[in-house]
């Protein structure tokens, strides 16, 4: 008897159970998806490097994990108690025809078992399609091959789902059955007679502190992009747009109520009193709950967005910073400090070995590898030279302070430096290394210079440095910029130059020694072929990578491509799959919450809508006044924190670029598309359900 009535009541019920149906389904899924990432790419042909990084992702989404369930278990308890309150009459009627607290306990348990079975069946279905996806993305992250079809199912992963979901369970109908068993008879006969309280009546308080909200918000926004996210005021910043979300939503309800009240021809079109009368209520008491989801719902878009471009801007920059097979680079001076004045600073002694080839570092691969041209076919090398006592070196700080640099920070905050001097390169060396690009030569006469950068957040810099200075004076000679130049130097993952000055051969002396000098190669076979024969010849002439010293002759630090790009996937997986798994959870959080809240908002309205209905309203006018009032619920915490987001996103942005060179507002697309469908979802299904509950008892 009982497990029949359970079951009916579940399909009477079945808006009721929409919201808590699919919030189920969505952790299910997801939970699956990531829990069974090892056994994905289990399948998925991986090198050692690409096998660790994967170890490392499964290591940190097992912790994330467990913050992942607490938050679909609070999910969950919240979601049942609106279903409890939902039903608060029904069960008081059961009570009064006779049944015990136990057996009403049991219709609960089985209802709530009936729905979590359905989700945890069709949520291991659609996570174990999700996962099939996610081997697919894993492997193209990672440039890697899947050998055939591959059908992949976690046993493991679904065990530790179950487990989960049935412990969330377990606890939840262990709060319901307690909660129910406490109620009074007549607590339950008149659930639906709610009295409401309002916290803030005063009006005009509510549009100074309004005001004060607004004030702290932008002065929040203003220091965090003059200071940036890494600076001492940044707890500052984050504090004000605390305080000042949290009197925002305190009261914004009773401000947009001054604020339409003083516009008759809106406040008393149609039902915009009665709705608004509503938002004001539910805003007033639900201001905590609101602030929270906001603070959320800014840290999922944050999340997702970050997780959308972290790999497309490291494959961009990957791409743009490693063109070449291997780099590598030697320092015949030693690691020298170029912001030290002449009298402070002794010159190191030249290194003898690379004096005997001549600074040459293909004849000094050739002399310690007798292979080496069977493995590169071609190869560009580019000295750098730091004339010291060269007369007209400019300082940096003078430059910054001369220009508008676009960053808040001096550029000699950026570089590390205090008073860089000049380097130099010759123009047949830069040529070289355009050809190994497939790039045309260019000419300088003796007075012209290029300047050369592939720093990109310093191109304003540079540009208004030409611009001031079409002439300056620099190795006796007065040299007139012609433009700029930006390839990449050697391969790496941030900049590899952010300032030198391409001259012609003739300007710089024969018998200077370089500083830095740079070798990038192309491979004469395929990677697979020649990386390893590249890494052993680096070794053989220099030691193993770790046991090197600065003065090692010709290979002091070394760099390919491949390597490089192992590196940076596990990285961009890491990164990528932490911040959307957060995010996806957050943002389902959130709009569940949204949602139950409402439902609940409606459910205790319903009487209210029924006089409406009762006085002439039209359905129309009432499915109006209720898009209205759940569409404000959801989209108020929502406009805040996508304001919140673009404040956060500019300043990581700023800093990420100047990091790695890629631009994370590409993603703001992707993320505005996922968050409007899925927010947008539960919005649809809220107001839908709340239509339902609303108009069938009103039309009576």
């Amino acid at each position: 008897m009982l497990p029949k009535i359970a079951l009916g009541n579940v399909r009477k019920s079945l808006r009721d159970f929409s919201v808590f149906f699919i919030t189920l389904v969505f952790g299910v899924c997801v939970f699956y998806a990531f829990a069974s990432i090892n056994d994905q790419t289990a399948v998925i042909d991986l090198n050692e490097l690409q096998s660790e990084a994967v170890a490392t992702v499964t290591r940190m989404l097992s912790g994330v994990s467990v913050f992942v369930a607490v938050i679909l278990g609070f999910l969950v308890v919240y979601a049942n108690r609106f279903l409890v309150r939902r039903r608060k009459r029904e069960f008081g009627i059961y009570l009064t025809l006779g049944m015990g607290r136990a057996q009403v306990a049991a219709i609960m348990v089985m209802e709530t078992l009936a729905v979590g079975v359905a989700a945890l069946v069709v949520g291991l279905a659609l996570g174990v399609l999700l996962s099939q996806v996610m081997m697919y993305v894993t492997a193209n992250l990672f440039e890697a091959t899947i050998p055939g079809f591959a059908f992949v199912f976690s046993p493991r992963a679904a065990a530790v789902t179950l487990a989960c979901f049935a412990a969330i369970f377990a606890i939840s109908l262990a709060l319901n059955v307690f909660a129910v068993s406490r109620y009074r008879l007549i607590d339950l006969i008149n659930a639906d007679r709610v009295s409401e309280k309002v916290k803030l009546r005063s009006l005009p308080l509510s549009v100074l502190l309004f005001v004060v909200s607004i004030v702290l918000m932008g002065v929040a926004y203003r220091t965090l992009l003059e200071n940036g996210i890494i600076s001492d005021k940044f707890g500052l910043a984050t504090a004000l747009v605390s305080v000042g979300t949290a009197l925002f939503f305190f009261s914004v309800s009773g401000f947009l109520l001054r604020f339409l009240q003083g516009r008759p021809g809106v406040y008393l079109r149609g039902l915009n009193a009665f709705t608004l009368r509503q938002l004001n209520s539910r805003v007033n008491t639900a201001w905590v709950s609101i602030t929270l989801v906001c603070a959320m719902l800014f840290v999922a878009i944050c999340g997702v967005c970050t997780g959308f471009s972290v790999s497309r801007g490291l494959s961009d920059a990957l791409e743009k910073g490693s063109p070449y097979d291997a780099s590598i680079r030697a320092y015949p001076r030693g690691l020298m400090i170029a912001g030290m004045d002449d009298a402070d600073y002794d010159l190191p002694e030249v290194n003898e070995e690379a004096a005997s080839d001549g600074f040459d570092m293909v004849a000094g691969m050739r002399r310690k590898v007798s292979d080496w041209d069977d493995i590169v076919s071609a190869s560009a090398q580019v000295n750098q030279y730091m004339p010291f006592g060269a007369q007209g070196g400019i300082s940096q700080r003078w430059a910054y302070e001369t220009t508008s640099y676009a960053a808040d920070a001096t550029l000699d905050e950026v570089l590390g430096q205090n008073d860089s001097r000049f380097v130099f390169v010759r123009v047949s060396q830069y040529n070289a290394l355009r050809a190994l690009l497939g790039e045309k030569p260019v000419e300088l006469g003796r007075d012209e210079c290029l300047v050369w950068s592939d720093f990109a957040p310093l191109d304003g810099f540079w540009e208004a440095f030409i611009e001031q200075h079409p002439g300056f004076e620099a190795l006796g000679t007065t040299l007139h910029p012609r433009g700029m130049a930006h390839e990449t130097l050697y391969n790496t993952t941030a900049a590899s130059v952010t300032g030198v000055f391409v001259v012609a051969d003739e300007v710089l002396p024969a018998d200077l020694v370089p500083t830095v000098t740079s070798l990038d190669v192309t491979y004469s076979g395929s990677v697979e072929e020649c990386e390893q024969r590249f890494q052993d010849a680096c070794e053989k002439a220099c030691g193993p990578a770790d046991s090197r010293g600065v003065e090692a002759w010709p290979v002091c630090f070394m760099e390919t491509r491949q390597a490089i790009a192992d590196s940076t996937v596990g990285l961009t997986v890491v990164t990528t799959y932490l911040a959307i798994y957060i995010g996806v959870i957050l943002l389902i959080s959130c709009a569940s919450v949204l949602s139950i809240q409402q439902l609940s908002a409606v459910a205790d309205d319903v009487s209210r809508y029924r006089v409406l209905a009762e006085l002439g309203a039209e359905p129309a006018q009432i499915r109006r006044a209720l898009m209205v009032q759940v569409g404000v619920y959801f989209v108020f915490p929502l406009v805040v924190a996508v304001c919140h987001a673009a404040c956060a996103l500019t300043s990581i942005n700023g800093l990420i670029s100047i990091a790695t060179g890629f631009d994370i507002s590409n993603a703001l697309t992707a993320t505005v598309c996922f968050v409007v469908v899925l927010y947008g979802g539960y919005y649809l299904l809220t107001y839908q359900t709340s239509k339902a509950m609303v108009l069938r008892p009103a039309m009576r």
